[in-house]
């Protein structure tokens, strides 16, 4: 009789401890007894703002990493240099494919992030040349000599290239 008792016992504390059930009914009352919850913690979200600057600036650099692997494949693989539209078809075309490729893997395909990794993209397209400029040997290793040799005689330091015309600052 007296383990009857205990397994009663058991079975109330049970019903109590259930982390469903957020009243237990205490038969000595008869009544429903509402279980003492913690208050919920006030946490203050981070800003929105910095969110999305950080998100952006991540992407650019996706999208210039992605866009230094493209011009690699293009000089190292295919051979294919100067500045005709061919070049810089070839330059998108596999920018765009590696976007979509480090996008993928770094989990960042919000409208956000697409939009800086094509803003990063496009500004490696333009200064992407200027790296040669900066370190010329260890570019020469990267892209072939002949490459880093026809950077450095067809553009300048700190300068843009767009569609094989040269813009000086």
């Amino acid at each position: 009789m007296a383990n009857m008792g205990q397994e009663d016992f058991d079975a109330r504390v049970k019903r109590i401890k259930n982390p469903r059930n957020n009243s237990y009914y205490d038969p000595d009352l008869q009544m429903h007894i509402p279980k003492k919850l913690t208050r919920a913690k006030i946490v203050k979200p981070p800003s929105k703002s910095s969110q999305a600057m950080s998100a952006i600036l991540v992407s650019m650099v996706i999208g210039g990493a992605a866009m230094f692997c493209a011009q690699v494949v293009r000089v190292r693989y295919l051979g294919m240099t100067g500045g005709n539209s061919a070049v810089t078809f070839s330059d998108l075309l596999i920018g765009l494919w590696m976007v979509l490729l480090f996008s993928a893997l770094m989990k960042r395909r919000q409208f956000l992030g697409r939009f800086g990794q094509v803003v990063g993209l496009c500004l490696m397209l333009v200064t992407g040349h200027n790296l040669v400029w900066k370190w010329p040997d260890l570019m020469g290793k990267i892209y072939t000599p002949e490459y880093v040799a026809e950077i450095k005689s067809t553009t300048t330091a700190g300068s843009i290239l767009f569609q094989g015309n040269v813009f000086s600052f």
